[in-house]
Formats: structure tokens, C-alpha cells, sequence
């Protein structure tokens, strides 16, 4: 599989809202690869995790020829916690994972991912994992399942559900959308669905610009005083812009 498929495949991920957990590279070879992002908001399963202002990500993973892959995904953060001493401005994603072909078209995964910050977030530690399963069907159709016991030390067990897929239109122009349902009743009182649709341009083998929609059928409760101690900002900004190069 040459650079270009490879890149193609982690911007799909990144996305769709699974950053970081997907593996991207093909048996036969084992690589490195890594990509740099600058971003309009960074949204969350339907909320904003910089208060929806413009932001950096990277992120490095590595895949060896037997399907296990690892590696780590750095962003920016803030949420509306400014008031909170030591307040978190930076999330570290470490995971890692194992993919296994079921046959020529599908093939499974299991990883695990960690969200870890520099600071509190609404003034408590909020570092805790998240465990995914997916299944794919070739290139273009993907399915996750995914389950955080704490989701940021809450004491709240979250369930995740998503649905992605994407098709070239042109050599150099792919659409992608995916749905997503979350089951977070217990840490934000609301059960809702997310989804986001765009199109992503290829300029270069390593560089592209991603245009998208996404909308979430979430009620905003994080300027409410009496409203629990944790609520992330609605997302202000339906329409995103992101570019990516990668190496």
C-alpha cells in the first residue's frame, strides 16, 4: 500500500471522530506514520473541546506486520473551566490496538485508548481509558462499539456507537460521513445522536484540506449554574475546516 492509501486512511479515522484508534497500514509492511493538523474547532461527539476556537493536533502510530499497532495523539484543550486553578490546555491520547483480517473483505479490531491532561478539568483529574471494537468491510465501511467505565472520573460508564463510511469521487476528492450515538445520560443527562458529512481534497500525497458538516441533537446546559458539575460547550460552529500533512 503506497503513502497517499495510507494517508487517505488515517485522515478517514481522524474525521469521523475515532482519531487515533484505526489502524492504517497493511500487513506486509510495518511504518511509522504520523500527521499534523490545523483545525477550526475541536469537536467531541457533538461538543466543542476548545470552546470552539481554531487549534493544533498531531499524532504518530506505528503498525508491525503481525496487525498490532500503537501510538499517541497530542491536541490542544479548553474548556469553559478558565476559572478552575490548573485548568488542563493540553490532551495526550495514547492507545493501542490489534487488527485481525476475518477475510479478504472484513477484518476486526480491539484497542484501547487513553485520555490524559495536564491539568484538572472543572477542577477535578480527569484522565481515564476507553475501550473500542470496530469492524470494517474493505476500505470504505466501518462500525465501533465503544465503552469508557469513568469518562472523565465521573463515575459515569459511557457507551459509544458510530458508523462510517467514505468514497472516492475523484482521484484526488473523497466523501466521508459517519453517525454516531451516545449513551451519556450519565454524564451529561442526555442519550443523542451526532453526525457530520464532507468532503476531503487531496492536494498533495501528504497534504490535505477536509470542508464539513456536522450537527448533534444535544441540548446546551454548560451555562447553566445549577446544572451538573461537568458540561462541555455545545458545538458553536457546524462547518469546520481542517488541513493535514502528513509524513
Amino acid at each position: 500500500m503506497d503513502s497517499d492509501k495510507i494517508f487517505r486512511k488515517g485522515l478517514f479515522a481522524m474525521f469521523l471522530g475515532v482519531f487515533g484508534v484505526s489502524s492504517v497500514l497493511p500487513y506486509a509492511q510495518a511504518e511509522w506514520h504520523g500527521e499534523l493538523t490545523f483545525l477550526s474547532d475541536y469537536l467531541y461527539r457533538g461538543y466543542s473541546k476548545n470552546r470552539g476556537n481554531p487549534l493544533a493536533q498531531a499524532h504518530i502510530d506505528y503498525q508491525d506486520p503481525m496487525g498490532w499497532f500503537g501510538g499517541v495523539g497530542v491536541s490542544q484543550v479548553s474548556f469553559d473551566d478558565r476559572s478552575y486553578k490548573n485548568h488542563a490546555d493540553v490532551e495526550i491520547k495514547p492507545y493501542l490496538g490489534w487488527s485481525l483480517p476475518l477475510n479478504h473483505d472484513w477484518r476486526t479490531e480491539l484497542s484501547v485508548t487513553g485520555y490524559l491532561f495536564d491539568g484538572k478539568i472543572f477542577g477535578k483529574y480527569a484522565d481515564y481509558a476507553e475501550f473500542y471494537a470496530s469492524l470494517h468491510y474493505q476500505d470504505w465501511l466501518s462500525g465501533t462499539v465503544s465503552v469508557a467505565p469513568n469518562a472523565y472520573r465521573r463515575e459515569a460508564t459511557v457507551l459509544n456507537y458510530e458508523l462510517k463510511y467514505r468514497r472516492d469521487i475523484l482521484d484526488n476528492l473523497q466523501f466521508s460521513t459517519g453517525l454516531g450515538y451516545y449513551q451519556a445520560n450519565k454524564l451529561l443527562d442526555e442519550d443523542y445522536f451526532y453526525w457530520n458529512a464532507g468532503v476531503s481534497w487531496f492536494i498533495t500525497a501528504n497534504l490535505a484540506l477536509d470542508l464539513r458538516y456536522a450537527d448533534v441533537h444535544l441540548d446546551d446546559h454548560h451555562e447553566e449554574i445549577h446544572h451538573h458539575e461537568f458540561y462541555p460547550r455545545l458545538q458553536d460552529n457546524k462547518f469546520l475546516i481542517s488541513v493535514t500533512a502528513g509524513f
